[in-house]
């Protein structure tokens, strides 16, 4: 039977990573959150004040506000998830030499970096579906989902996902995440008080909240693929 790390264990190795490395580790989500943070702002209507004066021009503004944000949405998706890469290879070397910003552009110099956009689709159009049953299905599916980009990440990195329909990498994290879904839900669950003390902060305690959490994260699928390497 596989002894899988507690969640205690998976906290402290991302502790143990980022201790005396912090703006190591802020910098790397810096453009995460500032994104997260700008998106947020817009979508309260600050920006929107302007179309909301002129009625006439409101379906339009929408409209195009809706392709506009999709793409930039998905480009962004993109360098959060690049992002994700680097923190998993720091988990698993904690010693790792890199430069954290330019990391979240690293993934735009492989040549297949488009795919990543094509499994946000096809993640999102599968989610999505099994929502239209009811709520529940739907969350459940996204943490089956979950691992599928980290997985695309291992497999890229070893020169072997070519070999993969984008839609076999969705499958592998379902494979994965078998037995591991309620896991994954505890352990988000497991941060409400730092997000509740993260809003207290009007926001500040993000910074160091964010890195800390996304580090785990990488560590609870680094605990996966090293007890499941049949899956990966």
């Amino acid at each position: 039977m596989q002894t899988y790390r507690t969640r205690a264990q998976l906290k402290q190795d991302a502790k143990n990573t980022l201790k005396g490395n912090w703006g190591k580790g802020i910098l790397l989500y810096l453009i995460t959150m500032l994104y997260a943070y700008g998106t947020s702002v817009y979508s309260a209507g600050i920006n929107i004040n302007n179309a909301l004066n002129n009625p006439t021009n409101l379906g339009t503004h929408f409209s195009t506000y809706g392709i506009v944000s999709t793409i930039i949405g998905l480009l962004f998706g993109v360098i959060s998830t690049t992002a994700d890469y680097r923190a998993l290879d720091w988990i698993r070397n904690p010693q790792l030499q890199f430069q954290p910003v330019i990391s979240n552009f690293a993934r735009f110099k492989n040549p297949d970096w488009y795919k990543m956009i094509g499994m946000f689709i096809i993640v999102y159009v599968l989610t999505a579906l099994w929502s239209l049953l009811l709520v529940i299905p739907g969350i459940i599916k996204t943490f089956s989902y979950s691992q599928t980009y980290f997985i695309y990440k291992d497999l890229s990195d070893k020169g072997q996902a070519g070999g993969y329909a984008l839609v076999d990498f969705v499958t592998k994290s379902r494979q994965l995440m078998d037995g591991h879904k309620a896991d994954l839900f505890v352990l988000y669950l497991s941060f409400i008080g730092w997000f509740i003390l993260g809003g207290i902060t009007l926001g500040i305690g993000f910074i160091w909240i964010i890195p800390y959490m996304r580090l785990t994260l990488a560590n609870f699928y680094r605990d996966l693929v090293e007890k499941n390497p049949n899956v990966v």
